[in-house]
């Protein structure tokens, strides 16, 4: 028998065997591939899929954040729970083209997280759509997804840090200090000008500007801007003259840095609505001989005090004689001397013509707490506040004929400002209002498009002037010497005159207040 017919098997038979063994192998490695490219197709669908609900989720959640920061702004600017409504659906609807919101998409104020229930607040929830490619094809999955987002913005009280802010980034300089003095500011400097001048280190900034942005008075080691810290777009023109309010600190100096923007920008104008009595009360004059403009009409209610009355819910005892003067609208406050009592409230002073003193307050013993003095042009009108409401940032000249008046204080004489914790204005007089919280920390507010220097001088005391004095595109002239717990925010600021004046931070935090719209959840 051959050895090899034994070992070797040849036959046809099992070459059909053994071909069909390889054939099976074939067959389980092609369904093996065709099995594993199934997955990763699968698993490519799924991360394409997962990949564009993601990208849809995101885009919702940026039209919900968009939403509720536009629907804020409305609730801001006193528009109203509706009107923000509406515009929260216009964002989701209308721009970015995503599904109507349901009633409960849109809650004002929100009924969940840690902001729920509280005013001025609004929750927003975006949906859409989404369709998948590849989710569909599998067991127990939908070809169509809703993805959602939600946001909360509301506003909130903002307090600006500077104990004095020049605005006008046109102003050549927008800070100045003329003769022997100093300015020393607990706090931050903040000057928009754009002018030239040189940097920090002495040298020079050719930005192609005029002028400097700053100048820190006679180059002397006793005098100049002392400050925590001071900020300035352009250049100054001299930095030695710019140093720290205590010895030991680093130099305060920046410059070239960004402008900033007004930190009272969306303080509302002061309007019937929120704090002004409409009633027209005429001019008073006070001096030491006269008192003019008071009489006995119950419409005014501004009186002469019998010694001994209470005034203003008991806030003052009236010696006799003194000049009562009730929160409304006038056409000019003269005092110069003799006795006043200012009821606490909202004083808006309406000019009648052209450079005419509306607001002089310059002697006598005047008392005047938790007041706003707002200064007007003739034109304004206390239900709606126009045309001061559309002021904005618009720049100066005004060009609605308004008449304009100046004003001057003396800083030796106390007033402090609008203060709602402290007083309850709707109790103080007959026919009061209250006064909104908009305007704590508030002294003086000038018109914003107006231009007409305020000037304030005397020798200021510790304590005598509180609170935030505010005049968009006008110069804080100052004179004298003192210390002051308030904040000067203008388009200008100057000092002059042979004495030292002390800003420092604003007493029990009575600092302006803007609202400001923050993005929460």
């Amino acid at each position: 028998m051959n050895h090899e017919m034994l070992t070797s098997d040849s036959s046809p038979l099992a070459v059909r065997r053994q071909h069909r063994r390889v054939n099976h192998r074939r067959g389980a490695i092609l369904i093996l591939m065709v099995a594993i490219l199934v997955a990763l197709m699968a698993v490519l669908g799924l991360v394409i899929d997962a990949g564009l609900l993601m990208a849809q989720a995101r885009q919702a959640q940026n039209v919900a954040d968009a939403a509720a920061v536009s629907a804020a702004r409305d609730l801001l600017e006193g528009f109203g729970s509706v009107s923000a409504r509406q515009t929260a659906t216009a964002f989701i609807t209308s721009i970015h083209g995503f599904k109507a919101p349901a009633e409960s998409d849109i809650r004002i104020p929100p009924q969940s997280g840690p902001y729920a229930g509280k005013q001025g607040y609004i929750e927003v929830t975006a949906r859409q759509d989404s369709a998948t490619y590849f989710i569909g094809f599998l067991p127990g999955m939908n070809s169509l997804y809703t993805v959602s987002a939600r946001a909360v913005a509301g506003f909130e009280g903002y307090s600006a840090s500077e104990g004095v802010m020049a605005l006008n980034s046109n102003a050549r300089p927008g800070i100045s200090l003329g003769g022997s003095c100093s300015l020393r500011v607990n706090g931050r400097v903040l000057v928009n000008s754009e002018g030239g001048g040189e940097d920090e280190f002495g040298n020079p900034i050719n930005n192609g500007n005029n002028g400097v942005a700053a100048s820190g008075g006679q180059p002397n080691s006793e005098y100049g801007i002392f400050a925590r810290k001071i900020r300035v777009v352009g250049g100054v023109d001299n930095s030695e003259n710019f140093k720290p309010y205590v010895t030991s600190d680093p130099a305060p100096l920046m410059t070239r840095i960004l402008r900033e923007p007004d930190p009272l920008i969306t303080l509302p104008v002061p309007v019937a609505s929120l704090g002004v009595d409409n009633r027209q009360r005429g001019s008073v004059t006070v001096n030491n001989t006269n008192i003019l403009g008071i009489n006995s009409d119950n419409a005014r209610q501004n009186r002469i005090a019998r010694a001994g009355e209470s005034v203003a819910g008991g806030l003052y005892t009236a010696v006799g004689g003194e000049a009562v003067l009730h929160p409304g609208i006038y056409d000019s406050i003269d005092i110069n001397g003799g006795n006043a009592i200012f009821i606490p409230g909202i004083y808006v002073v309406s000019a009648k013509f052209n450079n005419q003193s509306c607001l002089k307050i310059t002697g006598g013993n005047v008392k005047a707490k938790g007041l706003l003095f707002y200064v007007t042009g003739s034109n304004y009108e206390s239900a709606g506040g126009t045309p001061d409401i559309n002021d904005g940032e618009t720049p100066p000249p005004i060009t609605d004929n308004a008449k304009l008046g100046s004003v001057t204080i003396n800083a030796s004489i106390g007033m402090s400002p609008i203060d709602t914790n402290t007083y309850n204005y709707a109790s103080l007089y007959n026919g009061a209002v209250p006064v909104s919280s908009k305007f704590d920390g508030m002294l003086f507010f000038q018109r914003r498009m107006s231009t007409k220097a305020v000037s304030i001088g005397g020798n200021g005391s510790e304590g005598s002037l509180l609170g935030t004095l505010y005049a968009k595109w006008a110069m804080f002239d100052v004179t004298g010497q003192g210390t002051y717990d308030a904040q000067f925010i203008a388009g200008e600021f100057s000092l002059s005159g042979q004495g030292v004046v002390t800003i420092r931070d604003v007493a029990g935090g009575l600092r302006g207040r803007a609202d400001v719209i923050y993005l929460v959840e």
